[in-house]
């Protein structure tokens, strides 16, 4: 399994109810909420792989920026538990809050993984 496969098994139990996509955000109805999990790149790849991503929260229009802001820190908090099946995951403070055109909140949460 690939970090980024294994980076939306470890989210998605803890985003009930989120659309996980990967790659860019393909907004579909104002009224759900979006979890994006973007790559950005990592160290040189050896033995040991340390990918980056970020993972881009998308609130649903007229919802209160708590709701993404609480996942934010549900992420956060859960990868001090547990690194699923990859061999590391740390997540950073969540950058934000920014708001869509459309006024949906929206947050990032800078996350660096390690795998083989």
């Amino acid at each position: 399994m690939n970090a980024a496969d294994a980076l939306r098994e470890f989210i998605t139990p803890l985003l009930p109810g989120w659309r996980i996509q990967f790659g860019r955000w393909t907004d579909g109805n104002v009224a759900d909420r979006y979890a994006v999990i973007l790559p950005i790149g990592g160290l040189p790849a050896e033995l040991v792989r340390r990918p980056l991503f970020t993972i881009l929260l998308v609130g649903a229009k007229g919802e209160a920026l708590s709701i993404a802001s609480d996942a934010a820190d549900g992420i956060v908090e859960a990868t001090r538990a547990s690194s699923g099946s990859l061999v590391l995951i740390q997540a950073s403070e969540p950058i934000g809050p920014k708001f869509t055109t459309d006024d949906r909140p929206m947050l990032e949460i800078p996350i660096s993984t390690i795998t083989t």
